[in-house]
């Protein structure tokens, strides 16, 4: 079994709803929305290590205390992130176990990710470079300038893509510096391998797999856990 490490994003201490506590950190069925996610990843045989990435204030916060499952059989560790996402990723990247040969990238305010597509992912990149989690588009797509309409997209191509986006780790690492060396950001992980060449493949998710940036989508979080959804 290759070694698989998850680099999971907490959100920083400047990404809040209406509430004084970061997204991550928010109450879901008695436990941090973090606390959820992480124990979607405990659940893959193929990881064998978990990073968490917040930011440097909530390092030694009780928040990020209590999203940390205390009997984890598996090493949890946690470390600062930098400015954007871009940087606090390859943070988590540098503090990969050198074992690891491929890395799952999650957002941590998705907390209702499918063990078996996390599975999904780490075994598509026997055949490619990396693999992310994407549902098909089922809304009209129009592209707009000057607040008119120029055309309409054809949905059926068009796919929105979610997290895990996992990959062979020389890869990852690779595109992203490659990135740094020619001032590119990134809207995902995947966007900075593409440039660099790499294939990636597509595993369908679930639209249960919200992210939660909002508190229309906590209260919807909630109500499927209330409903046996998850």
């Amino acid at each position: 079994m290759k070694s698989t490490s998850a680099i999971i994003v907490a959100a920083g201490s400047g990404t809040r709803m209406k509430s004084s506590v970061p997204k991550p950190f928010l109450t879901l069925d008695n436990n941090t929305v973090l606390y959820h996610t992480i124990q979607r990843f405990l659940q893959v045989a193929d990881i064998s290590e978990i990073i968490i990435v917040t930011s440097s204030q909530l390092l030694t916060s009780e928040y990020l205390r209590v999203s940390i499952p205390k009997s984890a059989s598996i090493p949890i560790r946690t470390i600062a992130g930098g400015k954007q996402r871009q940087d606090s990723v390859y943070n988590g990247l540098q503090a990969v176990n050198p074992d690891s040969i491929i890395v799952c990238i999650h957002d941590g305010v998705r907390p209702f990710i499918d063990p078996e597509t996390i599975t999904s992912t780490i075994e598509l990149c026997n055949q490619y470079d990396g693999a992310i989690v994407a549902v098909p588009s089922t809304n009209t797509l129009k592209e707009i300038q000057d607040q008119l309409i120029v055309k309409t997209i054809d949905r059926d191509i068009i796919w929105q893509a979610q997290t895990p986006q996992t990959f062979r780790k020389d890869i990852l690492i690779n595109a992203y510096k490659q990135a740094f060396r020619t001032n590119v950001t990134g809207t995902d992980d995947a966007s900075l391998v593409e440039q660099s060449g790499g294939r990636i493949g597509i595993v369908a998710g679930s639209l249960r797999n919200i992210k939660i940036t909002c508190q229309h989508d906590l209260l919807i979080a909630q109500l499927l856990l209330e409903k046996g959804a998850i």
